[in-house]
């Protein structure tokens, strides 16, 4: 797709159930005002500063997309929650922090996006033992039974297929424990879809139309909707370091 920034104009979260996850994270972590606090690819940051806003904890949140960046640093501003909140332009893989530097640390979303092994194990590595790391990823409910073809996209290419057990088991080989595994229901999708949609609609109406940009946002969705159909769930993993 031709641009993240502007296929998420009308959406704060930016993955299904990910409103869903912060409410698990939230139940699960309790953070306390001293809190430190992780999310990697933080996105628009609304989940930082949901937490923060609601808890009085700090949350270091690192994302590499400059224009979410951008955006991240400016919600943290207008929200009055500078002192809570830090943005950070960083890699997931190579988290600029010494061990055991978080209480806590979660990725909505993006594990899978930011590489799903060196994204568990530095965030593993970057939590204090007792702490939770709390991440959500698409999950392969049933596996295609040949190689996708092109019209599937990048959906073809998609690597790891895991499935929620498989998924959970990679938490555990990051030297996590797993205690809870949520999938979200199939609501979770098209509430992430419908403001996409409304973005593609904006686009043919505007004056000039983007006709173009409106087809690839829509066939974007419809080949994520048969996806869903066929094979995915998105789930929720709820995990601690020990």
């Amino acid at each position: 797709m031709t641009s993240f920034s502007r296929i998420y104009a009308r959406q704060e979260y930016l993955t299904p159930g990910a409103a869903e996850t912060v409410e698990l994270i939230a139940e699960a972590v309790r953070p306390a005002a001293d809190a430190l606090l992780l999310e990697v690819a933080a996105g628009k940051a609304e989940a930082a500063c949901t937490l923060a806003g609601r808890f009085a904890c700090r949350v270091l949140a690192v994302e590499i997309y400059d224009p979410f960046v951008q955006y991240a640093a400016a919600k943290a501003w207008h929200w009055n929650l500078r002192d809570l909140v830090t943005v950070l332009r960083a890699d997931g893989r190579r988290l600029p922090l010494r061990d055991a530097a978080c209480d806590a640390g979660y990725c909505i979303g993006a594990p899978s996006i930011v590489g799903l092994e060196p994204c568990l194990v530095e965030m593993a590595r970057a939590v204090r033992p007792g702490g939770h790391v709390i991440v959500s990823d698409a999950v392969w409910r049933t596996k295609p039974e040949r190689p996708l073809g092109p019209e599937w996209e990048w959906l073809a290419d998609a690597e790891p297929k895991l499935s929620a057990g498989e998924y959970a088991a990679a938490l555990e080989a990051a030297g996590l424990r797993v205690e809870r595994v949520h999938l979200h229901e199939r609501p979770a999708w098209e509430a992430y879809w419908r403001p996409m949609l409304r973005v593609a609609e904006e686009a043919k109406t505007a004056q000039p139309a983007d006709v173009l940009f409106a087809d690839e946002v829509e066939s974007g969705v419809e080949l994520e909707r048969r996806a869903v159909e066929a094979w995915l769930d998105y789930a929720t993993f709820v995990a601690r370091r020990p």
